[in-house]
């Protein structure tokens, strides 16, 4: 699958420039995200038109002690604009994806009713737990990562591989999880430790040689 890029929702900046606009200046968090939103979808028609079948928006709302957004802001920056960026990449016939570190359980519920496609980290290390965000979410969002990157980094390959056949024995019923690293597979990552989540997926994945 080929997979761009557009941004549109707007994320976490711990910036105090930031965080007193939220405060002291909300219109302008409102222009930014509408023009966050606008840039976006004229970015998805280009993705769209060369090939593309999803893009998604790396947008940071939270991270390993919850939201950084109160559930005002959501409802007035997050949520809204997951709807329409959905809607209007959904009618260019591609899927959304938003990436998003950090723990996201007091919010699941809401972002899967947004229309939203995927949503990927699923942070273990902020404590974002596969089964019970599945069970939260339904059929209704395809959730995507959550073995550890600290661990792929560090770890045996005994303990991914066990990681990894816990996580999809727990998850892979009924569909709508993707396997993957919870952020990111980084360059450093020893091949023989990503090599074992692989051949878990293999083992007890719905893999078919």
């Amino acid at each position: 699958m080929i997979i761009g890029t557009t941004g549109g929702i707007i994320g976490a900046d711990y910036s105090p420039e930031f965080c007193y606009r939220l405060v002291d200046d909300p219109e302008s968090v409102d222009d930014m995200a509408r023009n966050n939103l606008r840039y976006a979808i004229e970015l998805a028609k280009r993705f769209r038109d060369g090939g593309a079948e999803a893009v998604v928006s790396p947008s940071d709302i939270a991270d390993n002690s919850g939201p950084f957004f109160n559930p005002e802001q959501m409802q007035r920056w997050i949520l809204p604009y997951l709807t329409k960026w959905s809607d209007a990449i959904r009618e260019m016939g591609m899927y959304t994806i938003v990436h998003t570190d950090g723990n996201l359980t007091k919010y699941m519920d809401s972002i899967a009713a947004t229309g939203l496609d995927a949503i990927q980290a699923i942070d273990p290390v902020a404590g974002m737990d596969m089964r019970k965000t599945k069970d939260i979410v339904g059929s209704r969002l395809c959730l995507c990562g959550n073995i550890d990157c600290g661990l792929l980094l560090r770890g045996r390959p005994d303990e991914i591989y066990q990681s990894t056949r816990n996580l999809l024995t727990t998850c892979k019923a009924d569909g709508g999880f993707v396997l993957g690293a919870s952020n990111a597979v980084q360059p450093e990552v020893p091949m023989e430790n990503y090599r074992a989540m692989i051949r878990a997926w293999k083992d007890f994945g719905q893999y078919k040689a």
